[in-house]
């Protein structure tokens, strides 16, 4: 007999029902379970709020008023004396002003070619630093050029920092050793101060005021020690939504400790719990981060009635881990992040048989150390998000498995991709696509599912999972803004998607998904957005149902201030 549906592992059914309804194992030589992947990729989502862009702002020297009167005054330069040239070759910076030697120039001129000195500075990365002409009086032909290499001397930290000043001010000293000061540095640890928990920093550098080229970096702070936020669903099973309550900032290690929880339980019976604690290590961006979750959950899976057994099962999964993250790439347009851990995984899943009320249960504790590559690029017409993920399961630290066909020291690797373009007037096109690749029958807690926002717009999340498995869709839309104050931004969509899931082992099968949908999303630009789409199935039937019906999508997330 065929079976289409499910995210576990046939072997594993099969031992938990012979050993309590022996005649069941005849019957399943190679089905799937009903678990679904990872009970987390189906929770809502909460958008998340964008950060202030660090800048700088530099404006070149203008000729002195005395200069200014006397732009088309003719002089012939003898010699050029040049101060204050360190960073940069001096014979380049030479070699703009030689060929006005004995020659007959205007002072106009000298400036042009002192422009051009300043513009060397900024193609090699050098925003605080220029030349000019002084004021002087071209005694016998003698002209002098003044480099300024800028640098911050002083930082001044506006606004509310709280108890998280004395890390600002850590971060800052790092730029202050930058002398001349380097855009990429600049951009490194502005970067680093906006990734601060609870800290929106938008930092301003004037350019310097005296020819030893000591600068004030300005700091504007912006903090919230607090935040609460709530992403709601309205998706089969019904309404769902996550809660999360944040705490930031409020010692003077700068630490973010959030918890979340899922409400309310509704028909599936599923409860969620959440907690992260993230601390900033140093003044270059590294991050340490420890998390823990419980799921809990009764789904349905019409397939088990066709065995014998009730169409509700019982799944719970408790997560715990710990990670270092390490910002490699960090500027205004690019960052690229290393980050690498271990977690632990406890999954149990029971099954009941009608009319016996015998039940089957599987459990499997995984253990596993990853490594993940994330790049982010943002430009003014262009985003693009990569994520690659390696993980490798290890029998130790507590893994075991019972009643279970899953590969304990399994090996797996996932890559996602996202990349938006803005197109005139005002329309947008988003490209995604996600893989995943193992050879081994996976646990269910590391298995890819696909349905609802991840690939599956017509089906329910998680409607179906994989050892491995691929996913792509395509949205075009248009952002309408509006001057209302409640309503900033409307932006009606088209999309369509499709995913594949592989089951790996003996008998392995295969299920595919696809769809097509229409929606609108509605947002304030700060506080809220509502999304609200049709979608009909045009690939495999769902799950749940036996005929492809369009589904409605409605998702709200909130972010109180």
């Amino acid at each position: 007999m065929g079976f289409t549906r499910g995210n576990s592992h046939g072997a594993s059914i099969a031992l938990a029902m012979a050993l309590t309804a022996g005649s069941a194992h005849a019957q399943l030589a190679r089905p799937p379970s009903p678990a679904v992947g990872t009970p987390a990729d189906t929770l809502p989502a909460a958008r998340p709020t964008p950060a202030l862009a660090p800048g700088i702002d530099v404006q070149i020297q203008r000729p002195t008023p005395a200069l200014q009167q006397q732009l088309n005054t003719r002089l012939t330069p003898t010699r050029f004396r040049i101060e204050g040239v360190q960073s940069l070759p001096f014979d380049k910076v030479a070699a703009q002003f030689a060929p006005m030697a004995g020659r007959e120039v205007t002072i106009g001129d000298l400036i042009k070619q002192a422009a051009a000195v300043t513009q060397m500075y900024q193609d090699a990365g050098y925003p605080l630093s220029f030349a000019f002409v002084p004021a002087q009086n071209f005694d016998q032909g003698i002209v002098l050029i003044t480099v300024v290499e800028g640098y911050v001397d002083k930082v001044t930290v506006n606004g509310n920092a709280g108890r998280s000043e004395d890390k600002i001010r850590e971060i800052a000293a790092v730029l202050q050793r930058s002398k001349p000061l380097r855009r990429d540095d600049f951009e490194r640890y502005t970067r680093v101060l906006g990734l601060l928990p609870g800290m929106s920093v938008a930092a301003t550098v004037h350019p310097p005021r005296a020819t030893d080229g000591a600068s004030e970096m300005v700091l504007e702070v912006k903090r919230k020690p607090y935040s609460f936020n709530v992403a709601a669903e309205f998706r089969d099973p019904g309404v769902r939504a996550i809660a999360t309550a944040t705490v930031q900032g409020l010692t003077p290690l700068a630490e973010q400790v959030t918890a979340s929880a899922l409400f309310p339980r509704g028909p599936d019976k599923e409860s969620y719990y959440a907690l992260s604690v993230a601390q900033p290590i140093g003044t270059e961006g590294m991050k340490l981060q420890v998390n823990a979750s419980a799921f809990k959950g009764s789904p349905r899976s019409p397939w088990l009635q066709s065995i014998g057994f009730e169409e509700r099962y019982r799944t719970e999964t408790q997560r715990v881990g710990a990670a270092l993250s390490y910002p490699v790439l960090l500027n205004n347009q690019q960052d690229l992040t290393l980050t690498g851990g271990v977690y632990g995984t406890n999954t149990f899943e029971r099954f009941t048989q009608r009319g016996t009320g015998a039940r089957a249960e599987i459990t499997t504790d995984s253990r596993v150390v990853h490594a993940e590559a994330s790049y982010n690029e943002n430009r003014e017409k262009l985003s693009r998000s990569v994520t690659l993920g390696l993980y490798k399961g290890v029998d130790a630290l507590g893994a075991r498995k019972q009643n279970s066909g899953a590969e304990l020291e399994f090996f797996r690797t996932r890559l996602t991709v996202t990349q938006a373009h803005a197109l005139p007037p005002d329309f947008g096109i988003v490209l995604s696509g996600a893989v995943q690749y193992s050879r081994d029958p996976l646990p269910s807690s590391e298995q890819m599912s696909f349905g609802g926002r991840f690939f599956g717009m017509g089906y329910r999340a998680g409607d179906i999972a994989g050892d491995k498995g691929w996913g792509l869709s395509i949205e075009i839309n248009k952002r309408i803004p509006l001057p209302y104050t409640y309503v900033r931004m409307v932006q009606p969509y088209v999309l369509a998607d499709t995913a594949r899931a592989y089951i790996n082992g003996p008998g392995g099968f295969s299920t595919r998904i696809a769809s097509v949908g229409v929606g609108v999303r509605i947002s304030d630009s700060k506080h809220y957005q509502l999304d609200l789409g049709v979608a009909q199935p045009v690939g495999d039937l769902p799950s749940v149902t036996s005929k492809r019906s369009p589904r409605l999508n409605a998702a709200y997330a909130y972010n109180f201030e």
